[in-house]
């Protein structure tokens, strides 16, 4: 019975984290990826170039990016999930 317990609560606990995210997202407005293929991701670097590390990815159609105010010609800075980090805005759309 504990064992059942505890494994309800661990879904309950990653289920209402899932939802506030969702929820939070689809109050606010954000931005989506776009103009990224289906086989391939949005990759987010180290700093506003091609030639920076890569330091996650974004899968392609993907909303709740958030876009900080910091840009540097075609290259804003981002966040998604637990990422932080800079992407070329060309695939970046506005989700009202």
């Amino acid at each position: 019975m504990k064992r059942f317990l505890l494994t309800v609560t661990i879904a309950a606990g990653v289920l209402s984290a899932w939802m506030t995210t969702a929820s939070a997202c689809a109050c606010c407005e954000s931005w989506k990826v776009t103009n990224v293929e289906p086989w391939d991701v949005l990759n987010i670097r180290s700093g506003p170039s091609h030639k920076f590390s890569i330091v996650g990815t974004i899968p392609p159609e993907s909303a709740c990016v958030i876009r900080h105010d910091e840009c540097r010609r075609n290259w804003c800075r981002i966040s998604y999930a637990e990422y932080t980090g800079w992407v070329n805005v060309r695939y970046l759309e506005w989700k009202p």
